[in-house]
């Protein structure tokens, strides 16, 4: 049982090495999808669609354990709303294959730009596929803005879970 164990640790080691050694220099294009889940106290406002999914484009400078990647998110009828909200947002993400970071962005929604910043905190998975990698994550933001009028909440705190499709340079 104990070699076993032994055996299992050795290749999760050399598993997560090689991923992080590949993924870990580099320029990197990504497009995905996400599912978002508003749960701020916006969606408790009769008329406001809390689901929605949305698509992210992405691009991801690889420095060792350490990425920086910047993403544009497009929420098409956000709220039900009718109108698209665009989240551009930066991150600072650490690990290899099994990462985790925080990130600072803003809305833009009805033609207004969000009057407070939107904060994340992301953790994922990033699966190497040879040339490609994809990447499972899940993303809770902290939105607050006041774009809304005939709302009285400022609340759009939400929770993203998607896929990025990365492709490396």
């Amino acid at each position: 049982m104990r070699r076993n164990t032994v055996w299992i640790i050795a290749a999760l080691c050399v598993l997560f090495a090689a991923t992080t050694s590949r993924a870990a220099l580099g320029f990197r294009l990504g497009a995905g999808a996400h599912y978002v889940r508003t749960v701020g106290e916006i969606k408790d406002t009769p008329e406001f669609d809390a689901d929605a999914f949305n698509l992210v484009g992405a691009g991801k400078l690889g420095l060792g354990l350490v990425n920086f990647e910047l993403d544009v998110e497009w929420l098409p009828d956000y709220g039900g709303s009718s109108e698209a909200l665009w989240l551009p947002e930066a991150f600072v993400l650490v690990g290899g294959l099994i990462y985790g970071g925080a990130g600072i962005g803003t809305g833009y929604f009805d033609g207004e730009w969000f009057d407070k910043p939107v904060y994340a905190l992301r953790a994922g998975v990033d699966i190497p596929l040879g040339l490609f990698s994809v990447d499972v994550n899940a993303k809770y933001e902290f939105m607050s803005s006041s774009v809304f009028e005939d709302v009285d909440s400022e609340d759009l705190d939400s929770v993203t879970f998607g896929a990025i499709l990365w492709f490396g340079f």
